[in-house]
């Protein structure tokens, strides 16, 4: 009698995606939790707002891949910290546009350097050829997913 196929988790690709992203954002948290007191959450928002025209919270949501909760929770406590505000959106009454404050500003101007070196860092085992390949994979398999949840 044959052994059935087992599926041996650590070989499968979800689940080396998944704990790879847990191990490098874990080791990245460690650049803005210790220059600026950031959590992950609030790293996320704070990013999403320089990348945007019209930062709201369920565009951070959808591009951090967040809950609502968590995005809400984050972008209070980056108001505490006077790291950004909110404002009205131009064009749609029910919802607030995320603006960085100055501070905020300054601050993610101090962490970019930090945070680009970490990049280049992580990937210095990397050839420049072999970087700009993973970066392509990486693309194409994003796009594979998003094509298949269109079905």
């Amino acid at each position: 009698m044959s052994k059935p196929s087992i599926l041996d988790i650590s070989e499968f690709l979800p689940y080396q995606l998944v704990s790879l992203s847990t191990k490098v954002s874990d080791d990245f948290a460690q650049v803005y939790s210790a220059e600026a007191g950031l959590t992950q959450a609030q790293w996320r928002v704070l990013s999403h707002l320089f990348n945007l025209e019209f930062a709201t919270a369920k565009r951070v949501c959808e591009l951090a891949n967040m809950d609502k909760s968590t995005v809400s929770r984050a972008i209070k406590q980056l108001e505490e910290k006077q790291l950004l505000r909110l404002s009205k959106h131009p064009t749609d009454k029910r919802a607030s546009v995320l603006e960085a404050t100055e501070a905020g500003l300054t601050l993610y101007t101090q962490l970019t350097p930090k945070a680009k070196e970490w990049e280049r860092t992580l990937l210095s085992n990397f050839s420049d050829d072999e970087t700009a390949t993973f970066r392509e994979l990486v693309a194409k398999l994003y796009k594979s997913v998003e094509e298949k949840g269109e079905h």
